[in-house]
C-alpha cells in the first residue's frame, strides 16, 4: 500500500497524475490543489482503496465506479476571502489555481461509489466546516423529465409542454425551476395528471390535493354529481377524457346539480370522475416537469408477480421500484415495497418476488434508481456521508451541497456519533442563493433534489436523510423508503425550507420530523404514507407557515404531530386518512386551523352525516368507535385546561362548504352550515370542556349560563355536565386552606371573596336527555373581582362510542360590563337580554 499524491491534473487509473504511480488497492491519496482527478471507468478492484484526501477536486464522470475501503474527505483552504465577482472566487476550486478550494463534483450517469468498512471504521464521505469545501453530485435527469413551451399560469387547466413521451394518465408530477433562486419565491407545484393530449404536447392536470366527485348524470350543461357542496361557484372542473374530456367553470349549485358555464361535450356516463383542475402558481418557459411517481392501472393481488402501470418508459430490467401500499386492508406500517424488474413488456413490469399486500389501481410506482449510487457493499457496512455542522454565517455561502439524482442505498448507521449514522447528514449553514447585485458569495441554492435513501444499514434515529440547521435549503422530489426511525429529519431550527413534492414510506417513528421551521418555509404536494408512531412531527412554526397540499395516509398512530407552535398555525388542502389518533395538537402551542382539507379515518367508524369522500369502507381497526383516539395530555383535563387547550378547527371540513368541526383536547365538535346545533363524539378516556366559551366578567356580577344537550336513545353512556369556573390552578385554592370540600361553587364566601382562589359549578343532564332536548341553567354568583370565565360540556371518557348533540351556549350578565376584549368574549348584556355565545374564539 501507498500514500499518493497528484502532481497534476488526469484521470484516476493514469499512472501521470500519481507522478508516475498507478493506483492500487489499498493506496491512500491526497488531490493537490488545483489538481482534478476524473473517474471515469470501472476502478472495484478488490477491497477497494484507502482514505482520500480531496483538497482539489475529485470527479466522478459517466461510468466513473470506485470501491473504497476508507473516507472521502474534502477539506477546503479556509480562506477568510469571501468576496466575489459575477459570482466567482478566487477561493472556488479553480484547475491549476494554486491556492483553489476542494471540491468532490460528479455528472452524468451510471456512476457508482462503493464503500467497505465495519462500524469501528469510520468510511464514507466527509465534508469539512472548512470555507470553501463544496460538494456537488449532479447527476442527469433518472426519470422522464421534459420542459414548459409556453408559460403556465394560476389556474390553467393544462401546461403545454415540449414532450408529453413518458407521462401516463393518472402520473404524479413535479413544475419547478431548476436555476437557482431565492427559496422565498416557492416556485414548486405538484399535480396529477388527468389527461395527456400527445397532438397538442398537452398535458390535462387536476389538483394534487382536492374534491372528488362521482357523476349521476350529465345533460346540457347540467351535471349532477353524488356531492356538490365539495366544489364552489367559479371552481375549473375535469371529467372525462380523450374526446369526452371537459374543462367546464361552475356557475351555479343546487343541491347536487352543478351548472356548467359551457354544455357538456362527448359522452359523459355514469360513474365519471370529477376533479378540480387549475395551477395553483406561475410557472415560466423551460420549466422542468418531472414524472413523479406512475401509477397501477389495475389492480394487484396478493402473490401476484406482475404488474400494468400507466408508463413505463423510464424504467429498465434491473431497476428497484418502490409500489406504495395503498390498500385499505393492511393498517400497519412494516411492509415491503420493493422489487426488482427482471422483465418489461410495454408498461407491464414483472417482479423478482411476489407481492405480499394487495395495491388498488392508483398506487404509485416509482423507479429508485439514480444516475449516481453511493452504497455500502453489503448490509453490515456502516458508511455515511456527512456535510460537518458549521454555523458561521460569514463563511456559509462558500461551502455549496447540490445533491441532485443521488441514490443512497444500505448505508448509515454508524454508532461512534449521532452525525455518522446518517446514510447523508448535511448540518449547518451552506451557501443558499441570495445573489442580487451579482456580487454576492451567496449564488448556489444548496438542496437535495429527485434523491433517493432506502434500506439504511443498522437502522436508528438518523439513519435516513437529514439536515441539521440550515438555511434556504431545498428538498424536491426526493423518495426515503425503509431509512429507520426517521426517513427525513430536519433536526434544530430550520430557515427558509423548502420541503417539496417528496415521496416517504416504512419508517419506525417518524416520515418527516422537524425540529424548527422558521421565517418563509414552504412544505407542499409531499406524499407520505405508512409510518409508524407519527407520519409528520413540526415543532416551533413560530410564524405562518405556508404548509398545503400534502397527504398522509395509513399512519400506525398519529398522522401529525405539532408542538410549540404559534396561535393561529394555518393548514390547507390537506388529505389526512387513515390512523389511531388524530392531529396531535400539544398543550404547549397555539391554535391549528385545517381550511378546505379532506380528514377522514377510515380506521375507525364513520360519523354520522359527515362525507365520507374518498374512504371506501369504514372500521379497519375498531368498528365500535368514532374518528380515532385524541392522544389525550392530561394537563387538558378540565380542571386544569386554560381554555381552548389542543385545539384545532377543521373549515369547509372534507372540502364540503360550511361543513365545520372543533377538537377540544378529547371531544370532537362538528355542524354543517345549514345547523343550528353540534354533533359531540368524544375521542379519549380524559375529561375535557367542549364547545367552550370564554367570558370576562366583571366585578359584582352574576352569570346565567344556559346549556341544551339530547342523547341517543340508548342509555349505554354517562351524559355529560354543563360546566364553568373561575380560570385558576386545578386544585381551585381548597388544599392551601384545607380544605377539600369548600371551594367547589362560587356561593361559596371564601371563593366569591378571593382574588386568587377558584371554583368549579357543574350540573349534569338527566335522563330527560334520553333521545330528546335537555335544558340546564346554572347561576353563578357575584364575585368581589373581576375573572375569566370557562364555561361549556364536560364530556365523561366512556363515550366514545355514542354521538351526542349540544348546542352553544347563552350566558347572560347582570350588568353592563365596560372592557371589550379581542380575545374572549366579554357581554354587557342584562339577564333579561340573554345572547348566544359560541364555542369558538
Amino acid at each position: 500500500m501507498a500514500a499518493l499524491t497528484s502532481s497534476q491534473s488526469g484521470n484516476w487509473a493514469t499512472s501521470s497524475t500519481w507522478g508516475g504511480s498507478t493506483p492500487a488497492d489499498g493506496d491512500t491519496f491526497t488531490i493537490a490543489q488545483g489538481h482534478k482527478v476524473t473517474v471515469n471507468s470501472d476502478q472495484r478492484a478488490g477491497t477497494g482503496f484507502g482514505n482520500i484526501l480531496v483538497r482539489g477536486c475529485l470527479h466522478f464522470a459517466t461510468n466513473g465506479k470506485i470501491r473504497i475501503n476508507g473516507r472521502i474527505t474534502v477539506q477546503g483552504n479556509g480562506s477568510t476571502d469571501y468576496s466575489k465577482t459575477n459570482g466567482v472566487s478566487a477561493q472556488d476550486f479553480t484547475e491549476g489555481g494554486g491556492s483553489s478550494g476542494a471540491l468532490l463534483s460528479a455528472t452524468g450517469s451510471n456512476i457508482v461509489l462503493e464503500f467497505e468498512g465495519t462500524n469501528a471504521d469510520q468510511h464514507g464521505i466527509w465534508v469539512e466546516n472548512i470555507s470553501y469545501s463544496s460538494w456537488k453530485f449532479i447527476g442527469d435527469d433518472s426519470v422522464t423529465t421534459t420542459e414548459l413551451s409556453t408559460i403556465a399560469n394560476p389556474n390553467d387547466e393544462y401546461i403545454t409542454v415540449d414532450s408529453t413521451t413518458g407521462f401516463g394518465i393518472g402520473d404524479w408530477v413535479a413544475i419547478y425551476n431548476t436555476d437557482n433562486a431565492r427559496p422565498e419565491e416557492q416556485q414548486d407545484e405538484g399535480c396529477w395528471v388527468h389527461d395527456v393530449d400527445a397532438s397538442n404536447n398537452r398535458i390535462y392536470t387536476k389538483k394534487f390535493v382536492g374534491p372528488k366527485a362521482i357523476v349521476s348524470s350529465a345533460s346540457g350543461t347540467s351535471l349532477v354529481v353524488d356531492h356538490a357542496n365539495i366544489f364552489r361557484v367559479g371552481y375549473t372542473i375535469i371529467f372525462g377524457t380523450g374526446s369526452n374530456r371537459n374543462v367546464r367553470t361552475i356557475t351555479a349549485i343546487s343541491d347536487n346539480t352543478i351548472t356548467l358555464n359551457v354544455g357538456i361535450s362527448g359522452t359523459i356516463s355514469s360513474g365519471t370522475e370529477v376533479y378540480e383542475t387549475g395551477l395553483d402558481k406561475k410557472h415560466a418557459v423551460d420549466r422542468k416537469v418531472r414524472v413523479n411517481a406512475h401509477v397501477l392501472t389495475s389492480a394487484a393481488a396478493v402473490n401476484d408477480a406482475t404488474i400494468t402501470i400507466s408508463d413505463a418508459t423510464d424504467i429498465l430490467v434491473g431497476d428497484y421500484i418502490n409500489i406504495d401500499v395503498n390498500n385499505d386492508v393492511d393498517t400497519n406500517w412494516n411492509y415491503n415495497s420493493e422489487f426488482i424488474v427482471t422483465a418489461k413488456s410495454g408498461n407491464t413490469l414483472t417482479l423478482d418476488t411476489a407481492i405480499g399486500n394487495i395495491r388498488k389501481v392508483g398506487s404509485l410506482v416509482q423507479r429508485l434508481n439514480r444516475s449516481i449510487t453511493i452504497k455500502g457493499v453489503d448490509t453490515d457496512v456502516r458508511a455515511y456521508c456527512l456535510v460537518e455542522y458549521d454555523v458561521d454565517s460569514g463563511r456559509a455561502g462558500t461551502r455549496e451541497i447540490g445533491l441532485k439524482d443521488c441514490r443512497w442505498w444500505r448505508m448509515g448507521g454508524n454508532t461512534n456519533d449521532n452525525y455518522f449514522r446518517g446514510a447523508v447528514f448535511v448540518a449547518g449553514y451552506n451557501s443558499d442563493y441570495r445573489n442580487f447585485s451579482g456580487n454576492s458569495r451567496e449564488d448556489y441554492q444548496s438542496k437535495y433534489e429527485n434523491c433517493v435513501v432506502h434500506d439504511s444499514n443498522n437502522k436508528s434515529n438518523y439513519t435516513g436523510m437529514n439536515t441539521r440547521h440550515c438555511q434556504g435549503f431545498m428538498w424536491r422530489n426526493c423518495i426515503s423508503v425503509n431509512a429507520g426511525n426517521h426517513g427525513y429529519w430536519q433536526w434544530s431550527s430550520h430557515y427558509d425550507m423548502q420541503f417539496m413534492n417528496n415521496y416517504c414510506t416504512r419508517n419506525a417513528y417518524a416520515n418527516l420530523d422537524n425540529g424548527a421551521m422558521y421565517n418563509s418555509p414552504e412544505y407542499g404536494y409531499n406524499y407520505l404514507t405508512r409510518s409508524d408512531d407519527h407520519a409528520v412531527l413540526l415543532h416551533h412554526m413560530r410564524n405562518i407557515c405556508n404548509v398545503h397540499n400534502n397527504i398522509i395516509l395509513h399512519s400506525e398512530q398519529k398522522p401529525l404531530y405539532m408542538y410549540y407552535q404559534s396561535g393561529g398555525t394555518q393548514f390547507r388542502r390537506m388529505h389526512i386518512d387513515g390512523f389511531r389518533s388524530i392531529p396531535y395538537v400539544g398543550m404547549g402551542g397555539g391554535h391549528a386551523h385545517f381550511v378546505d382539507s379532506y380528514i377522514q379515518n377510515k380506521y375507525y367508524k364513520q360519523i354520522p352525516g359527515v362525507y365520507a369522500g374518498y374512504t371506501d369502507s369504514f372500521g379497519l381497526v375498531d368498528t365500535g368507535n368514532y374518528f380515532g383516539n385524541s392522544g389525550w395530555d392530561s394537563r387538558a383535563d378540565y380542571t386544569r385546561n386554560p381554555g381552548f387547550g389542543m385545539y384545532s378547527e377543521y373549515m369547509d371540513w372534507n372540502f364540503e362548504e360550511g361543513s365545520h368541526a372543533v377538537i377540544e383536547a378529547a371531544n370532537l365538535v362538528y355542524q354543517k352550515s345549514t345547523s343550528k346545533t353540534w354533533g359531540l363524539v368524544n375521542l379519549a378516556t380524559g375529561n375535557a370542556i367542549a364547545l367552550q366559551s370564554h367570558v370576562y366578567v366583571p366585578a359584582n356580577t352574576a352569570v346565567t349560563i344556559t346549556g341544551e344537550f339530547k342523547g341517543e336513545d340508548n342509555t349505554n353512556y354517562t351524559r355529560p355536565y354543563l360546566i364553568a369556573k373561575k380560570l385558576s390552578n386545578k386544585y381551585l385554592g381548597k388544599h392551601e386552606l384545607n380544605d377539600s370540600g369548600t371551594f367547589s361553587t362560587s356561593n361559596d364566601a371564601a371563593a366569591k371573596n378571593s382574588n386568587i382562589y377558584g371554583w368549579l359549578d357543574q350540573s349534569q343532564f338527566t335522563s330527560t336527555s334520553q333521545g330528546a332536548w335537555e335544558q340546564k341553567t346554572m347561576t353563578i354568583s357575584a364575585q368581589k373581582y373581576a375573572y375569566r370565565l370557562v364555561a361549556g360540556y364536560k364530556v365523561d371518557g366512556n363515550d366514545a362510542e355514542e354521538i351526542g348533540y349540544i348546542k352553544d351556549l347563552n350566558v347572560a350578565l347582570s350588568k353592563a360590563g365596560k372592557l371589550r376584549s379581542r380575545h374572549f368574549e366579554s357581554r354587557s348584556e342584562t339577564s333579561t337580554s340573554k345572547k348566544r355565545i359560541s364555542g369558538r374564539i
